[in-house]
């Protein structure tokens, strides 16, 4: 089967995997390395399970961060990919929910970019069956959206500042967008990424330039409600501290990869609350139960896609997609790529 393979750090290709490189890695092994593995990619579906073939994958911050070396895994080569479309090939014994020819989004972790997948099959659900574009149904960032606003308590007629409107901050524009605020501004150092703010529903986007900080700062200190944090930056973190208001809430959404600093002096006067709303928050609670209800808010046009994959490729292609992924240039959302 074909598949992408992560070789080492810094290098990455499109080609047949051997059976003695599909690695389980142990349960220390993965605390260590922060690295949950769920598929396997030979043998037959057992009880409960499904085997696959994906049609689609999209780069995530997670695979950039394993090419880059940021994330590491036990061993080398290794099958990366949490989000990804497939298509089903067998079922398992037990599978009632899903036949053969069914396409799925899975709520599995890691090794989804291969041709051939087998995984549990009560964390698969059904997509619909004639889409537009596979690239539009890549369900896990949605999800992990969902998920990051139900542990908001987002009130109607809140003031609400969204810092960092790059892909995931776009995805989560397009349903904070839909609240009954009083205010929703969206920010970004990209005037292209204020641009698509604006196309995703945010109701004011500000250039974080030397005009638009004066802009923002001339409503006065602490002036929202909540602020949504999606840049994943230090200036983004300050800024954060800076515009939340007295017992406002600071919710962290961007994945701050390195040391940062917090002003904890003005978050303790205004009384401010900061919660982390990853995906690793709902750990006991079943992640995927937001699955099905993300499914159901693409299809209602909550969420849309289209808008956002701006740079899609084969999959024999991968190192060129992986390179872009990293580099990022000025027009770049989101890559993704087609078995």
């Amino acid at each position: 089967m074909r598949s992408i393979v992560l070789e080492k750090v810094g290098q990455i290709s499109c080609r047949e995997l051997l059976p003695a490189e599909d690695y389980k890695p142990t349960r220390q092994e993965e605390i260590d390395h922060g690295t949950k593995v769920v598929t396997r990619h030979f043998g037959d579906p057992g009880e409960g399970e499904i085997e696959t073939r994906a049609v689609c994958g999209a780069v995530c911050t997670h695979e950039v961060s394993l090419y880059l070396g940021d994330l590491t895994h036990p061993r080398y080569p290794m099958v990366p990919g949490h989000e990804a479309v497939h298509q089903v090939t067998r079922v398992g014994k037990g599978v009632t929910h899903l036949k053969e020819g069914d396409y799925v989004a899975a709520c599995w972790y890691m090794g989804q970019w291969s041709e051939r997948v087998i995984g549990p099959a009560d964390v698969a659900y059904k997509l619909p069956d004639h889409m537009d574009d596979f690239a539009n149904w890549i369900v896990e960032p949605a999800a992990s959206i969902v998920n990051a606003t139900w542990h908001m308590n987002i009130r109607p007629g809140d003031r609400v500042l969204l810092i960092g409107t790059g892909f995931m901050g776009l995805l989560m524009t397009q349903l904070v967008s839909r609240y009954p605020l009083a205010e929703f501004v969206a920010v970004d150092v990209k005037p292209f990424s204020c641009q698509k703010a604006k196309e995703c529903g945010a109701w004011e986007t500000i250039l974080l330039d030397d005009a638009g900080m004066e802009k923002l700062r001339s409503r006065g200190s602490g002036s929202f409600d909540a602020v949504i944090e999606c840049s994943g930056t230090q200036s983004g973190l300050d800024l954060a501290v800076e515009s939340c208001g007295m017992a406002g809430d600071i919710y962290m959404f961007g994945w701050h990869r390195k040391l940062r600093t917090v002003d904890l002096k003005l978050g303790h006067l205004r009384g401010q609350r900061l919660i982390h709303t990853s995906p690793a928050l709902d750990t006991g609670r079943a992640y995927e139960r937001f699955w099905p209800k993300t499914i159901a808010m693409m299809q209602a046009g909550v969420f849309d896609l289209s808008k956002l994959m701006s740079h899609k490729y084969q999959a024999e292609d991968i190192a060129h997609c992986m390179a872009d992924s990293v580099e990022r240039k000025d027009g770049f959302i989101k890559s993704c790529f087609y078995f």
